[in-house]
């Protein structure tokens, strides 16, 4: 088990970024996930804690040690890469035996690890073959056996389940998390794929052009974005903003819409709002609720089954397009009209020159 701590870690190629300066605490036991898209500095981040990349400036502390200048092997990490990186001469037992070989185990030793890693993996069977002889899943087993025998203090994993397809990837997802879970060991997964990192991850660090944008819960990330990034990235589809101007607790919005604020959110404005100005109103599909009632009124450009709801493409003004969920049982032709109220609760309210969300003090 291990502890890493970042402290104001950067990463510089010449006078260009691929990492600034990041404060980031990796608990003891946690999965945290680095979420981005590709250049944004994540994997780059990942190769700094192994010793893969050297920083630029900053510490790196492994459960208190400074290992900023320390080898990799004397980290005591293991990395898995997405390639599977195995040795193609060798079989699956070879490549799981080999770093225990390269420390110089003992012979009883390694067979009673691999005994237990490939238990664990339900890789028994597999041990003769070599690496063309299995599948892309398989291989993936074989790299994490490898990993797993040395009973490193932490696994870093960059997008290990990105060359495998759709099937493959949802079950060895499931695998990886079982591991964890029955390892308890400190965890550091890099992926671009928003959807893995809220089923993996115990938290996710989303970064975007070298900068981390938020740190937290899959549920912190995807119901309080901390700005227009986030939100757009978390969520498929991301979440709904639509540019509006505040003034007196209504917001007016594209196509002749008026939004009154929530009494939840009334004081919050009026005290982090110097003036009435631009704003920008943010909603998950899941928070519009069509009614009759509604305040808001809006037409169905396009309607796509989701298997239980129907994904409703919703247009204020002929331009700005949104997106509603409705029950698999309605059905509204294109071109319908309709209105639609948004849960108190789940709109967000955003800060159109920063582009950082606006707080508020009683908001779940």
């Amino acid at each position: 088990m291990a502890t890493i701590e970042l402290q104001q870690v950067e990463k510089k190629f010449g006078e260009v970024y691929a990492v600034k300066p990041m404060d980031l605490t990796i608990r003891d036991g946690e999965f945290l996930v680095l979420l981005g898209p590709s250049g944004c500095g994540k994997t780059t981040t990942l190769r700094m804690i192994s010793g893969l990349e050297a920083v630029t400036a900053g510490r790196i502390l492994l459960n208190g040690r400074d290992v900023t200048w320390a080898h990799p092997s004397d980290r005591d990490i293991a990395f898995v890469f997405q390639f599977f990186a195995l040795y193609p001469h060798l079989s699956a037992r070879q490549n799981i035996a080999f770093p225990l070989q390269a420390q110089g185990e003992s012979r009883q030793t390694i067979d009673r690890r691999i005994k237990e890693v490939s238990q664990l993996l339900r890789i028994e069977h597999l041990l003769h073959l070599r690496p063309g002889a299995l599948s892309g899943g398989d291989q993936q087993r074989v790299a994490l056996a490898r990993a797993l025998v040395r009973r490193p203090a932490a696994f870093l994993m960059d997008e290990p389940l990105g060359a495998l397809d759709a099937e493959f990837r949802e079950s060895m997802r499931a695998e990886i998390k079982r591991l964890h879970l029955d390892q308890h060991a400190t965890s550091v997964y890099v992926t671009h794929d928003q959807i893995e990192a809220m089923a993996m991850g115990d938290r996710i660090v989303v970064m975007s052009s070298a900068v981390v944008q938020q740190v937290g819960t899959p549920a912190e990330v995807y119901h309080n974005p901390r700005s227009l990034f986030v939100a757009r990235f978390i969520g498929s589809p991301g979440m709904n903003l639509i540019p509006g101007d505040y003034a007196d607790g209504m917001v007016n919005l594209p196509g002749g819409n008026c939004y009154p604020v929530p009494p939840i959110w009334q004081r919050s404005l009026h005290n982090q709002m110097a003036r009435a100005g631009r704003i920008i109103l943010g909603f998950r599909p899941e928070a519009a609720q069509i009614s009759s009632d509604g305040p808001l009124h809006a037409e169905v450009y396009a309607a796509d089954l989701h298997g239980s709801y129907n994904m409703l493409h919703l247009s204020l003004d002929g331009k700005d397009i949104l997106h509603a969920r409705a029950s698999r049982q309605e059905h509204f032709p294109i071109g319908t009209k309709l209105r639609f109220d948004l849960h108190p609760e789940w709109v967000r309210f955003f800060n159109a020159d920063t582009e950082l969300a606006y707080d508020c003090e009683v908001a779940s």
